[in-house]
């Protein structure tokens, strides 16, 4: 729809990286908004950048609006070095911005990516904190919420990491011995899940969705997104 903003936060991770090339080469927004620390050195005539230290989001709230904002905000303890900056980054910014966003008289989407396994009751605290900003999120009566829970994520990533880096070596592997469904469970394009991103925000589906792997490899491939109750769960 010619005159819509999108928003990405976390432009220059995996996924966030994939879904501004996806965005670009679509003519579905005529703004692309990107907040970041740091610019992400991409020159369209679309794209506008916003520079901000996320300490202090909520001073940047005037310069920030969109229709669709979409979170891929992600950090893992490696990077962080303590639990207090992982929670930093994997939930109270996320939640800043989905403030923001309420806020906002634009706003009809909010997108975040969160991962397959996230629940607040969980005893793995990248799970754990994952499953709290789900739920947190879920409470403040967003016009539509759509959360989307990748496996491991394939695609080029500037810092490496080794325990990834394995999954990937396991997954070729034995992809060989999985058949069916449960395959498509084990590892997810980063390109795939930013390609179900699109699709699933410019549908005007409104309410609270979760978005499973098998879901968006299937939105990825189609190009299309029609809601099947059996696939994206409504709370």
């Amino acid at each position: 729809m010619a005159g819509k903003t999108a928003l990405i936060v976390g432009a220059t991770g995996l996924v966030g990286r994939e879904l501004l090339n996806t965005l670009l080469s679509k003519d579905h927004y005529a703004k692309i908004l990107i907040v970041g620390r740091r610019s992400i050195e991409i020159k369209d005539n679309r794209i506008e950048e916003l520079i901000v230290n996320f300490d202090e989001l909520e001073k940047y709230q005037s310069q920030i609006s969109a229709h669709d904002y979409y979170c891929c905000l992600g950090t893992t303890m490696a990077q962080a070095k303590s639990k207090e900056a992982f929670y930093r980054v994997d939930f109270t910014y996320p939640m800043e911005l989905a403030k923001i966003a309420q806020a906002d008289p634009q706003f009809e989407t909010f997108n975040l990516v969160s991962a397959y396994g996230a629940n607040a009751q969980s005893g793995l605290f990248y799970n754990s904190v994952k499953g709290q900003l789900e739920e947190a999120l879920k409470e403040m009566g967003l016009p539509a919420l759509h959360i989307y829970q990748p496996s491991l994520l394939l695609g080029y990533r500037p810092h490496f990491r080794i325990w990834e880096e394995m999954a990937k070596l396991a997954s070729s592997i034995f992809s060989f011995f999985i058949i069916g469904s449960r395959l498509r469970f084990w590892a997810i394009k980063g390109s795939q899940v930013a390609e179900a991103m699109f699709y699933v925000a410019s549908s005007d589906e409104k309410g609270i969705h979760i978005h499973k792997p098998l879901e968006m490899q299937r939105i990825a491939r189609k190009k299309e997104y029609t809601f099947d109750s059996s696939r994206s769960k409504v709370a």
